[in-house]
């Protein structure tokens, strides 16, 4: 497969370059790198670097949504042709989630203790301390671009940053969010856990898992442990409630919430 991206890649190359009527030579001099490497890539080979490929690309002034389609496509092919290590399918670069989100057709997301980033406002995502991308999630969750299946622990409708004032709105706008068609919203009750939920986590169609810790963003894409996540996310889904159960325990959480800082003050 990641051999046959190779190739797809130089196709690609060579004909974009040629109906931008540069010959190799020139597209070589325009992205500074030997007419040897273009010649490399258009015929299927890999070179030391993918950022090389980036560049040939680059340098031939495409389109925005086309060269994110080709640099994802140079990454697939390179991390498919790669020899493979221990940390395979591993990766910490920052903000891949919302690349691979953008890419979805179905995004899967749990929430353990902590509502997942596609629901939250900016005033949750502001006290959280974790306001970066913040609109790219929100935007990604109203588009209705892909199918979005919500699942998080009741306890998740009990935590929050902060004094909890913020925490009112989100519960709000939580509950608009699940009457959206492209959503499903799934609490799981208390008491009915299936398993010890570790930490919470996103599932982009059978392609990658991405798990926020405090200092990275782990994304996995080893079709082994997307695979594990996908039956865990499973049975986190069943045993939820959908619907307007779902609704109520929101309802219930904010209400609790709204007679405690009505208490406070």
């Amino acid at each position: 497969m990641g051999a046959e991206r190779l190739r797809e890649i130089g196709q690609e190359l060579r004909r974009l370059r040629v109906a931008a009527g540069l010959s190799g030579v020139g597209l070589a001099s325009r992205a500074g790198v030997p007419q040897s490497t273009v010649s490399r890539v258009e015929t299927g080979r890999r070179v030391s670097d993918p950022d090389v490929v980036a560049r040939l690309f680059g340098a031939l002034e495409l389109e925005q949504t086309e060269a994110e389609r080709l640099a994802r496509l140079v990454r697939l092919a390179y991390e498919e042709t790669a020899a493979r290590r221990v940390d395979a399918g591993v990766s910490f670069r920052s903000g891949a989630g919302v690349e691979w989100a953008r890419e979805a057709e179905i995004v899967r997301a749990f929430g353990a203790v902590v509502l997942p980033r596609l629901v939250w406002t900016a005033e949750f995502a502001a006290v959280a301390g974790a306001s970066r991308d913040a609109d790219a999630w929100a935007s990604l969750a109203r588009d209705g671009a892909r199918r979005l299946v919500l699942v998080v622990a009741e306890a998740a409708l009990r935590t929050w940053p902060g004094s909890g004032e913020g925490m009112v709105n989100q519960l709000a706008y939580l509950a608009e969010a699940s009457r959206w068609a492209h959503v499903r919203l799934g609490v799981v009750p208390e008491g009915v856990m299936p398993r010890v939920p570790l930490h919470g986590f996103a599932l982009y169609d059978q392609a990658a898992v991405t798990v926020e810790t405090f200092t990275r963003e782990l994304t996995l894409a080893d079709a082994e442990e997307v695979a594990v996540y996908a039956g865990i996310f499973e049975e986190f889904e069943r045993a939820a409630v959908f619907g307007d159960e779902a609704r109520v325990l929101v309802e219930r959480a904010a209400t609790e919430l709204r007679n405690a800082l009505g208490s406070i003050h």
